[in-house]
């Protein structure tokens, strides 16, 4: 049996590695050279800057997806409204519909099925759900078409959303290795990769850049602090020629419209998911709003020359109707926009609304 001398002499070597445990355990968690606590890399700064306040310029050199899952990482609070969808839906901020409430749009370009579902489960997996959330029902979302879908998005996160939260086991879900993560905490590798890591020749690496003067007279796309973006310059004051060119672009014959290809019913599969989303989220308590963004009328007009060539499209509309009736919660928008007395000078593309004109459609809910 030991002596007491010797346990003290025991406690007292644990006394004074002590703090060097410390110092390892404090830099492997700060400097997180794999990103395995705050992300990583250029999505983490930037995540960084946006907690700041601050605006960011070549948001299309930015992985956006990764960007809002960094910034739920780090993000102190919940943010109370959030608001998912794709572009279409970017350029909705706080001021516009929470104007009193924090705030976090967490739309992607391209957002698809996959996305409906993850930008909503990457706060809620860090115990950051909101009171309220906006679900912007692109069209697309509703096309079983594997041609509606965004090379982008993260599949897997998806189906470990729909296993762990919505009980739907059919789904192959690879549960998060978190034991591995908190070893990384008290691993001498790590504390190595971490010095390494902080001690490495940055003046290479490309970082996010914040933007000086004024953010509407950029020529990028600027990412706001709220998770929103701000077009460029150029964009925003498209011409007409432009604006017409775009349209035609975009409704080229024998060409598929967007996301329209093979278009010929209504996803079973993922109605079926949004429903027991929606089930799901009134079940927390936190309020659903649903969010038709509008097509730009001449857009529409060859949706409906075009009818037979994606029949499903026009049962998306009323469907969502009949969702907002029977789960008793609010729709705004409609994607004829001529239901909702918008014209020309609303739009910026085929697809894309001027920020100011969305005050027309979407009230404070909020």
């Amino acid at each position: 049996m030991k002596s007491f001398k010797d346990f003290l002499k025991i406690s007292v070597k644990l006394l004074l590695f002590a703090p060097i445990l410390a110092f390892m355990v404090y830099c492997n968690y700060h400097i997180d050279p794999s990103g395995l606590f705050f992300g990583k890399g250029f999505e983490r700064i930037a995540s960084e800057y946006m907690l700041d306040g601050k605006y960011i310029s070549g948001y299309e050199r930015l992985d956006g997806r990764k960007l809002n899952e960094v910034y739920a990482m780090n993000v102190p609070y919940a943010p109370q409204v959030l608001i998912n969808g794709s572009s279409r839906s970017m350029t909705i901020t706080a001021d516009m519909i929470c104007p009193n409430k924090t705030f976090y749009n967490a739309s992607n370009v391209g957002g698809d099925r996959y996305d409906f579902f993850t930008s909503y489960y990457i706060f809620a997996k860090q115990g950051k759900e909101p009171e309220t959330i906006v679900l912007s029902l692109d069209s697309w979302l509703f096309n079983p078409s594997e041609e509606a879908i965004d090379h982008r998005s993260n599949k897997q996160l998806y189906y470990d959303f729909l296993n762990q939260e919505l009980g739907l086991t059919e789904y192959t879900s690879v549960p998060e290795n978190k034991e591995v993560k908190y070893k990384a905490l008290f691993s001498p590798s790590y504390f190595q990769s971490a010095i390494r890591y902080y001690k490495r020749d940055t003046s290479q690496d490309i970082m996010p850049e914040i933007v000086e003067g004024d953010v509407h007279n950029s020529t990028s796309t600027v990412k706001c602090p709220d998770g929103s973006i701000i077009y460029d310059a150029a964009f925003m004051n498209s011409t007409k020629d432009q604006i017409d060119f775009a349209l035609f672009s975009a409704t080229l014959p024998h060409q598929p419209l967007l996301n329209m290809c093979d278009f010929t019913q209504l996803d079973q599969e993922f109605t079926n998911q949004l429903e027991l989303f929606i089930e799901y989220l009134q079940a927390k308590g936190i309020n659903v709003v649903l969010y038709l963004p509008p097509y730009q009328e001449f857009f529409y007009s060859m949706l409906v020359e075009r009818k037979d060539e994606h029949p499903g499209f026009f049962e998306v509309e009323d469907y969502c109707h009949q969702l907002a009736e029977k789960y008793n919660i609010p729709i705004y928008g409609s994607y004829d926009s001529a239901n909702l007395d918008l014209g020309y000078d609303d739009f910026l593309d085929a697809f894309h609304m001027r920020p100011n004109s969305i005050y027309k459609i979407l009230p404070v809910i909020a």
